[in-house]
């Protein structure tokens, strides 16, 4: 009899202990980062009273600045715990999270044209969040160490020459898709259409810049929707039609490319990308490092 009782209550394997302390510590930096996210939207005031959808459009441009990029440099310190003991994507991926509660809290593109901000300081602020987390994937994987299941490119080689290398930088044309995806997806302004649409271009860049260089480590493949995006946004702001922003959004005429705004951007490239990557470990085949490559 006891030998059935011992059968049936066989302790959990190590391995299965790890996975959950892993999934709990993983559940408890999102929660953080993101509290993080919303208290950092306190301080960026718009003149109506709300949670401004830009900083530069905000009542205070350098408090909301100062106070949000320092509350996303400590949710990324704080996110860097995750990049060794799981990996440098659910870092950043943790990260996102706190980008996406700072967004939810953040007006849409109907309060920024109506507000009459500068649709040009919008995009370039998604540049300028673009090079932030660009800094910050690289942090992050340096920290964390390259994917397990993305074989290196060349065993001896150094942590910049892999984010330089000739196939790493192919796949970075995958964050092209970004606009096609986002034009095709973005059929509302509501800020769930907003960073669902930058998500899904984010999952798309991941797939594509997998397919092209499957054992290139995506490290700035992170910034890449934030990037073309944020691009596209400046180019329209400086070519675009006579009419004003916040016409074109009653008339229905205004490019999705436009809706989303800064922070929506920046939490769809992390996101999306970091998905992305999750889905696509089955590309990846661990071959003998060839001279083509």
């Amino acid at each position: 009899m006891q030998q059935v009782t011992d059968a049936t209550h066989t302790p959990a394997t190590p391995a299965a202990e790890s996975s959950v302390r892993r999934t709990v510590f993983l559940c408890i930096v999102i929660i953080i980062v993101a509290l993080i996210g919303v208290f950092a939207s306190r301080f960026c005031v718009s003149p109506r009273g709300a949670v401004s959808p830009a900083l530069l459009a905000s009542t205070q441009p350098a408090l909301a600045i100062a106070a949000v990029l320092v509350a996303m440099i400590v949710a990324l310190l704080i996110a860097l715990t995750l990049a060794k003991p799981i990996n440098a994507v659910v870092s950043l991926f943790a990260l996102g999270c706190a980008f996406a509660a700072y967004a939810m809290q953040t007006g849409t593109i109907s309060d920024f044209v109506f507000l009459g901000a500068n649709m040009k300081l919008a995009a370039a602020e998604t540049i300028v969040w673009g090079v932030f987390i660009m800094l910050a994937a690289i942090i992050t994987f340096r920290v964390g160490g390259a994917l397990v299941d993305v074989p290196a490119h060349d065993r001896d080689g150094t942590f910049i020459g892999e984010i330089f290398h000739k196939r790493a930088i192919m796949s970075l044309l995958a964050g092209l898709a970004a606009i096609p995806v986002l034009i095709f997806t973005l059929v509302g302004a509501s800020k769930g259409q907003a960073i669902g649409a930058c998500a899904i271009a984010g999952v798309i860049t991941a797939v594509i810049g997998r397919m092209i260089a499957p054992r290139a480590q995506p490290i700035v493949l992170f910034a890449m929707p934030a990037l073309v995006i944020g691009v596209a946004q400046l180019v329209l702001a400086f070519t675009g039609a006579a009419v004003s922003p916040d016409i074109a959004f009653v008339n229905g005429t205004l490019s999705p490319i436009r809706v989303p705004m800064p922070m929506d951007i920046a939490a769809g490239s992390l996101l999306g990308v970091a998905i992305g990557l999750g889905w696509t470990k089955g590309l990846v085949k661990h071959e003998p490092s060839s001279m083509q490559d």
